[in-house]
């Protein structure tokens, strides 16, 4: 047993706290100002399921430095800022992890790059996967991958995150674990979309479909190993997200459908929509490689007030017939 820190105390951050708990002694869960830790309270209003005893709440990011392993769940626009802060505090011996998906938009780059400017002296890795904080938190049986180059990290993390109820799968691809854990937010988007304008499940099963060849041909074009995407953090993420109302990117789009301006969605979501905020970079990622990405476009257009949800599809319907 050990100690662990978890950065952010979102309901994801939140939920591994209380998934983890039996895995260590002490675990502190890391709150953004003394503000948070009040509202916070002795359960995140989102999950409905109290922390346990051994789980103490603070604002304090010094405390990493009394820590054998530190898990970041923050969003991915404060990724960078909170490694800034970390490495005041770790030392070589710590292990970290970080459980955001996304892109470190501010610096037009992956997160594993971000981190490994930030920590040279650590390896790298990434906890991703088909996961909703909710069921993790109310501990229902789920998958999810720990991707790193470093085969004594991801050991460790696998082992470390492993319980009765979530079984830990290891990766060394970094990078097509990163991909699907962020190019299946947009894809959700659009699959949400397309629910709130009242279409069935044959649009929702083309999005998919049709999202996974898109997400695959960057993630291949980028580095990625092909078979990541047939995997939990490639179809098995994606398949999540788009299929039900518990993701925000999902709900964001169908919020989209109903007219709302971009402002309105966001609210009216209630949180990060990471989809939202790494559709540009990603976009950018696929032009730089000639990456045809024609639902993630679309998505574009719709953000940008270009074309209406209804347009968007009819554009998608009349593209020229292809092989599959």
């Amino acid at each position: 047993m050990a100690n662990l820190a978890i950065i952010g105390s979102g309901a994801w951050g939140s939920a591994l706290a209380i998934s983890l708990s039996e895995k260590f002694d002490t675990i502190h869960l890391i709150a953004q100002d003394d503000g948070e830790v009040k509202s916070l309270g002795n359960q995140h209003s989102a999950l409905n399921t109290p922390f346990s005893n051994n789980t103490s709440i603070t604002s304090d990011l010094s405390i990493v430095s009394t820590v054998d392993a530190v898990l970041i769940a923050t969003p991915s626009y404060a990724f960078a800022e909170i490694l800034s802060k970390l490495s005041h505090y770790v030392s070589e011996q710590h292990f970290i992890a970080w459980a955001t998906k996304g892109f470190d938009t501010p610096n037009s780059c992956f997160l594993h790059e971000t981190f490994e400017r930030a920590l040279p002296s650590h390896a790298a890795c990434v906890i991703s996967g088909p996961t909703f904080a909710m069921e993790i938190a109310k501990k229902k049986p789920s998958a999810i991958v720990v991707a790193s180059k470093d085969s004594t990290t991801r050991d460790y993390w696998a082992a470390a995150i492993q319980t009765k109820t979530l079984r830990a799968y290891t990766s060394e691809d970094i990078v097509g674990v990163e991909v699907g854990g962020s190019v299946k937010n947009i894809l959700a988007i659009a699959a949400g979309a397309a629910n709130g304008l009242g279409f069935g499940a044959n649009t929702q099963a083309a999005i998919i479909t049709r999202g996974l060849a898109e997400m695959t041909r960057l993630g291949v074009a980028l580095g990625a190993d092909k078979s990541t995407f047939q995997g939990l953090s490639g179809m098995g993420d994606l398949v999540l997200t788009c299929s039900d109302d518990l993701s925000r990117n999902r709900r964001f789009g169908k919020e989209l459908a109903k007219d709302a301006t971009i402002d309105e969605a966001l609210a009216n979501v209630g949180g990060t929509v990471e989809g939202y905020n790494t559709l540009q970079l990603i976009l950018s990622m696929a032009h730089a490689k000639d990456i045809e990405m024609p639902i993630c476009e679309q998505v574009f257009a719709v953000t940008q007030g270009e074309k209406s949800p209804t347009d968007a599809v009819t554009e998608l319907m009349l593209r020229k017939p292809s092989q599959e």
